[in-house]
Formats: structure tokens, C-alpha cells, sequence
């Protein structure tokens, strides 16, 4: 396959060592920022003193001193130095791993996509959008032990699908509740701007886009949990047709590499339904015709990618039952049943 090239060994390892250090780093993260966040100090109030903890403008007291809260402030201290010196420690260890894999020129992804990824993992936790447009391309050919060729992937923006049903919940450091405008702009490139109110993308000034989608209510008139903005002034999610099932659809997480060598966590939709819900955008009336030879493009190289190096993720009968009917008669001509070849010689018993 022209359009898609097996890595060697030694940057499939070097791959494989980068994940483990991204894996480790955001467990420790999140231990840091379940436990470990803010101060803990004594106060004397009324001629006492009692053990506080501060987050950020918020505090609490945990009772008098006495030996239960001595042992309190003594834990916190001991552990949220650990965690300090670890997380430190891991990121030399992902800077080193990173350079060496710049010098294999093994980084795929977009430099801004992979920050843009990381720091929604880190300030939502394991329930980060899914991403579904070219950019899963990325996260499929991690999965296949390959590269497609750059004209596959290559975009100017990144997809995110948003669950509705459920409201992204960010925080910042002090625990106060923060919109996906100001996150990207204060941790990703604050030349991140929406056109107007109420737009659903995020464009900067290299022109990079980041759109926010989620599947159309059923009824129209319903209002979705997660469909409202996170704050004032946020960017909103725009309702698109024929997403619900691929929300609905089981999700694979990858650790991809950016342009810069650095991990970049990637939760997408399983990879059939992905060449599924593109077959079936790609012979709507209402799609760009360019897209659609495109969508059909990436599709079918993913299908013969698949069949190849990712034999567990077949085209079934199965899977073919649990779409959508219009999903599934758009790709009739498209995908072949895997259970119903009937080329095989000798008996079927």
C-alpha cells in the first residue's frame, strides 16, 4: 500500500516507551490534582489552632491540632512533595524521549492539535472529547504500526465531538470553573478566537481551527445538558446530523506523537464506525463534492489498513447489524461482510 508505510522497529519502541511515560505522568497528575492541590497550614483562631486547607480562595478547617491533624498536615507535606519531585522527574524523562524521537522524525500529529489534546486530559480527565475528523487518522495509523502518506492526513483543523449529554466540567488550579475559550487560550495559544457569539470554532492566527460538535437533539426542540456554553462569551457546540451513534459507538484511546516528538492523548470513535459515519457523510446530497471524494478516499484506506494490521476490528456481520439502516445501506457497496467470504476452499464444518 502506497499510501501507508509500516514503521521500523526502533521507532515503534521508541513509540511504545513514550506512551509508558505519558501514562505515568498523567496518573501522577491526577493523583496531584485529586489531592495534592493547594496548602495546608495551622491558624490560630480564638487562641487555638487549627489545620486549614486552601484552595485557591477557598478554605477549610480540618479541626485543632492535635495528633490526628499533625499526622494530616505531615502526610500532605510528605506526599505532595513526592508527587512534585515525580512529576518532575517523568517530564525530563518525556523531554528526552521526545528528542529522540524528533531525530527519527516519528512525530505525526500537528503541534497545536497535541497540545490542545493534552491539556483537555488533563483539566477534564478521562472523559475528553472525541476526536473525529482526519485528525483519528492519527490515532488509527498509532493502532496499525504505521504512517499514511501526508496527503491523507493532512487538515487545517481538528474535530472534537462533545457528549451532550453530559456538560464538560473544567477547572483550573484554584478549582474555579473555566470555558474552553479561555482554557485554549491561556494553556494552548491565545490568539484562539471565536468569530462572534454562539460560534462553535476556534480559530487562531496561523488560521488553525478547533471545532466543537455534538450530535442534533432528538426532538429538535430538546435541550441537551451539555449543549450550553461553559461560561459567558464560550464557544458553543453546533448540532450535526447522524452523530449520535457515533457517540454512541465504542471509543479507543491512543498516545500519539506530536510534530515536536511529545505524547498527545487521542480518544476516538472505534475505528469501523470512523470509515462507517465517512462513507455515509461522503454520499450525502448536502456534502461538499471535493470533501466527499476525499471522505470515500480516507475511508477505503483505512479499510485496507485494517484488514491488514488490525484483524481485530473486523467487518462483520455483527458490526454491520448494529448501525444505523442509513448508515448501512450507504456503505452496502463499500465494505465486504467478513464472515460471508465464500472463496475458501475444503469444507466448512
Amino acid at each position: 500500500m502506497s499510501f501507508f508505510n509500516e514503521l521500523e522497529g526502533r521507532s515503534l519502541k521508541e513509540r511504545i516507551e513514550l506512551a509508558q511515560l505519558w501514562e505515568a505522568w498523567i496518573a501522577a497528575e491526577d493523583l496531584r490534582r485529586h489531592s495534592y492541590l493547594g496548602s495546608m497550614r495551622w491558624e490560630r483562631r480564638g487562641g487555638f489552632e487549627y489545620l486549614y486547607r486552601w484552595i485557591g480562595r477557598s478554605g477549610k478547617s480540618l479541626g485543632p491540632r492535635a495528633a490526628e491533624t499533625e499526622a494530616m498536615y505531615a502526610a500532605f507535606k510528605e506526599g505532595q512533595a513526592r508527587i512534585r519531585t515525580r512529576l518532575r522527574s517523568l517530564s525530563a524523562e518525556i523531554d528526552t524521549q521526545a528528542a529522540i524521537l524528533r531525530g527519527l522524525r516519528a512525530g505525526r500529529l500537528p503541534q497545536v492539535s497535541g497540545r490542545i489534546l493534552r491539556e483537555l486530559r488533563i483539566h477534564v480527565g478521562g472523559t475528553t472529547p472525541r476526536v473525529i475528523g482526519t485528525n483519528a487518522l492519527f490515532a488509527f495509523e498509532a493502532l496499525a504500526g504505521g504512517a499514511f502518506e501526508t496527503a491523507m492526513t493532512a487538515t487545517g483543523d481538528i474535530d472534537l465531538l462533545l457528549d451532550d449529554r453530559h456538560p464538560l466540567r473544567l477547572l483550573t488550579e484554584e478549582r474555579e470553573r473555566i470555558g474552553l475559550t479561555r482554557l485554549i487560550q491561556a494553556r494552548v495559544d491565545k490568539t484562539f478566537q471565536p468569530r462572534g457569539a454562539g460560534d462553535y470554532r476556534l480559530t487562531n492566527d496561523a488560521g488553525y481551527m478547533i471545532e466543537f460538535v455534538r450530535p442534533t437533539p432528538r426532538p429538535l426542540y430538546r435541550t441537551m445538558p451539555g449543549a450550553q456554553p461553559l461560561e459567558r462569551g464560550d464557544v458553543e457546540s453546533a448540532p450535526l446530523e447522524g452523530l449520535q451513534w457515533l457517540l454512541n459507538a465504542p471509543s479507543i484511546e491512543v498516545v500519539v506523537v506530536d510534530e515536536r516528538g511529545y505524547p498527545a492523548p487521542m480518544r476516538c470513535p472505534d475505528p469501523r464506525y470512523w470509515v462507517a459515519h465517512k462513507f455515509w457523510v461522503a454520499q450525502r446530497e448536502d456534502r461538499d463534492p471535493a470533501k466527499g471524494i476525499r471522505d470515500r478516499r480516507q475511508a477505503a484506506a483505512l479499510v485496507a489498513v485494517m484488514r491488514r494490521h488490525l484483524p481485530n476490528f473486523p467487518f462483520d456481520r455483527r458490526f454491520r447489524e448494529g448501525l444505523p439502516k442509513a448508515v448501512g445501506d450507504a456503505i452496502a457497496g463499500s465494505l465486504q461482510d467478513e464472515s460471508d467470504e465464500t472463496h475458501l476452499d475444503g469444507p466448512r464444518w
